[in-house]
């Protein structure tokens, strides 16, 4: 009987420690810019701006400013570890727009308290430069002198509890409305089933120990 039960005791332990693989992810925000709320010229003039997938011909810029190396170099000392590049969109506004442009994004998980950067790619250096960007309820506001590629950088330690993500791909304001062609985003908070698990692991243990006894008197 003891060795019965000592087989069921490691085997509760062994699924006690594979419990943490059940759980969700810990909070995390990416794929969080879903519209552009407003955008206006140099002269304050609304402005259409438009933001879709960036061109293949940057991947490898998309790559590198992903990494917490390139952040580091890039935000310096606003740099935090639980900083992260959370979203890349290539943004546009029509030809012969006056800058500088200022953009409006909304942007899930992001609060007024949150620590954000905004970054865009200049395709004439070929170098990744810091903007000008403030954070909002749900919303990160930037100035740029130029538009292409544009990462957004969220503190998650600073950002709200939730995990989001985006299917949408163009989003376009017009005189102060916005409209999106194909967005769509869910928010959800963090879930982890290693209660059940355990619950689970616990009646299967005493259910095998229960048999095993059964079996040993019948045996007798």
């Amino acid at each position: 009987m003891k060795k019965f039960i000592a087989l069921a005791c490691a085997a509760v332990l062994t699924v006690a420690s594979a419990v943490t693989a059940f759980a969700q992810p810990s909070v995390s925000v990416s794929g969080v810019v879903t519209a552009v709320t407003t955008a206006t010229d140099k002269d304050g003039k609304a402005v259409n701006a438009t933001f879709g997938e960036v061109p293949a011909e940057y991947a490898s810029a998309v790559a590198e400013v992903k990494t917490e190396a390139k952040l580091k170099e890039l935000l310096g000392s606003d740099y935090t570890s639980t900083m992260q590049v959370v979203d890349v969109k290539n943004v546009t506004v029509p030809d012969g727009t006056v800058f500088p442009v200022t953009i409006t994004f909304k942007v899930t998980g992001v609060t007024a308290s949150t620590k954000v950067a905004v970054l865009h790619y200049n395709t004439t250096t070929k170098a990744w430069e810091k903007v000008e960007s403030k954070a909002g309820d749900g919303t990160v506001t930037a100035t740029f002198t130029s538009l292409s590629p544009v990462a957004f950088v969220v503190d998650k330690a600073t950002a709200a509890s939730t995990t989001t993500t985006n299917k949408g791909t163009t989003t376009t304001t017009n005189k102060g409305t916005t409209s999106s062609t194909t967005a769509s985003a869910s928010t959800t908070s963090p879930k982890t089933g290693e209660t059940n698990v355990m619950m689970y692991a616990g009646i299967v243990a005493v259910v095998a120990v229960a048999g095993m006894a059964v079996t040993r008197r019948k045996r007798a």
